[in-house]
């Protein structure tokens, strides 16, 4: 355990030591709130207000764009973007608050000096905890997640869940809201911790509250709580409402109750909200999937603004991480129709599709046939296909090894959708961002600037929270 937290430990000696050798730096900003719509690019919004009817929070707050590039690749991962965000710093591949390595990046520029190389990177939730002031997280996905786990904790690796969890319980944050269930307990009692370790036991010993059902969190009054409301990642969004929206809730619920809680005294606040599972929609090429959950983001980006609004002190900044998918509203089917497309021909396919392309596979069971896919796709999505196409397509699927969601998708859309994917991956591409709020950015700013800026507002001087001073010109381009 101890080789575990050494890392940690370090850091979190460093961060007291650099504080104690002046006082605090101030902002002008008593509360920050940073959301993330993971894998969002400007494309994806724009289906969203057209399937909504109406324009889109995060789009009246729209005031530029960022530059999302990693220190050794033109097109970001998840783990280096977040970090970026919650340390000021840009990372490389798979690194969660960790400074790149000394040598290999895109530039020179970018190659981390020797002397921070691989060392933890302070986080602007640790900083504003040194602070006195509250922090929290909200996700859709399990807290050990690349976004959330940029902001409490540091490995060099994002699939390094165990030692993320372990560090998460360690982190002192106020109040934690996603899911997850599986990484606080041991295999014993359904979880994946080695037997004897029970990271929930040690969050009640440590005073926190614990509720796991969405109908517990209206009346929640602790300030020290851990909402884990599934045993891994929370439903998607369209399936959420399908099967009833009372079993697990809304991101816009839980970043309403986040700030309720986090607001209360005079501290201030720093939060982070994550939308997830758009990156996971545009993985899947589902268009489907992708409108819901960008509307849930938005929804949840709604109470921050709004809350923002009715004060001075309060800083929000909605972003992206990177694009996913490559998203187009056109693809091959429409290069010789494009000018006659109707708001029928984009919207009618979307508004027959009541569950994700993973829920489909779900159902499908592994007792899957080609008669049961042909029902479940005129059922659920609203498309009649013959039974010989039904049979090659579950072939398809069963080929595709971990993603048959992504075969799915692959065979739907271009036939039935007028929706264009270039990837089932990332995408290299600027991204918009919405601010609002003392200090608000705008024009074109890279990715770092923005956890600099965050930490700044809330007078944490990040370069002195690191033993060494990384916070450098690094090539933007």
């Amino acid at each position: 355990m101890r080789k575990i937290f050494l890392p940690v430990l370090l850091l979190f000696f460093n961060l007291m030591n650099a504080g104690a050798a002046s006082p605090p730096d101030e902002g002008f900003a008593k509360n920050v709130i940073l959301l993330i719509a993971d894998g969002t690019s400007l494309e994806q919004y724009t289906l969203a207000r057209w399937f909504k009817g109406e324009k889109l929070t995060i789009e009246k707050h729209r005031r530029g764009t960022v530059m999302t590039y990693i220190a050794d690749s033109v097109i970001a991962d998840s783990a280096p973007a977040a970090s970026a965000y919650a340390t000021g710093v840009r990372t490389a591949d798979k690194f969660i608050s960790i400074a790149a390595p000394s040598s290999g990046m895109l530039t020179p520029e970018l190659n981390c000096p020797e002397d921070a190389a691989l060392k933890p990177l302070a986080t602007i939730l640790e900083g504003a905890r040194l602070k006195g002031k509250k922090t929290g997280i909200v996700v859709t996905c399990h807290f050990t997640h690349a976004t959330p786990a940029a902001f409490f904790s540091h490995v060099r690796d994002r699939e390094d869940k165990l030692n993320i969890a372990r560090q998460s319980v360690e982190s002192g944050i106020d109040l934690m809201f996603g899911g997850g269930k599986k990484y606080l307990l041991p295999s014993s009692e359904g979880g994946v911790l080695p037997e004897g370790e029970n990271l929930l036991a040690r969050l009640k010993e440590r005073g926190y509250a614990i509720i796991e059902k969405s109908g517990e969190l209206a009346a929640l009054k602790d300030e020290k709580v851990w909402g884990i409301f599934a045993n891994d990642d929370l439903l998607p969004e369209i399936d959420r409402i399908q099967t009833g929206p009372d079993k697990e809730p809304s991101l816009a619920e839980m970043t309403g109750k986040a700030i309720e809680i986090l607001s209360k005294g005079d501290e201030g606040f720093f939060l982070m909200v994550e939308g997830s599972q758009i990156d996971w929609a545009c993985h899947a090429n589902d268009p489907a999937y992708l409108v819901y959950e960008i509307i849930a983001f938005d929804d949840a980006a709604k109470v921050a603004f709004d809350f923002a609004k009715k004060r001075k002190d309060t800083l929000v900044i909605a972003l992206s991480d990177h694009n996913t998918g490559g998203f187009s509203i056109g693809n091959r089917s429409t290069d010789g129709t494009y000018s006659q497309t109707r708001i029928e021909d984009m919207l009618n396919p979307l508004k027959k599709m009541k569950c994700s392309a993973a829920s489909i596979v779900k159902r499908l069971g592994k007792d899957a046939d080609a008669n049961k896919l042909k029902s479940l796709l005129e059922e659920f999505w609203g498309i009649s296909i013959q039974e010989q196409a039904a049979q090659e397509l579950l072939a398809t699927m069963k080929n595709a090894g971990k993603y048959p969601q992504n075969a799915l998708c692959d065979f739907v859309g271009p036939k039935y959708t007028i929706f264009g994917w270039t990837t089932h991956g990332h995408t290299g591409g600027d991204v918009p961002f919405a601010a609002y709020g003392p200090g608000a950015p705008e024009g074109s700013i890279d990715a770092p600037e923005i956890g600099r800026l965050c930490a700044e507002a809330l007078g944490i001087n990040l370069n002195k929270l690191n033993s060494v001073n990384i916070h450098r010109k690094d090539g933007v381009r």
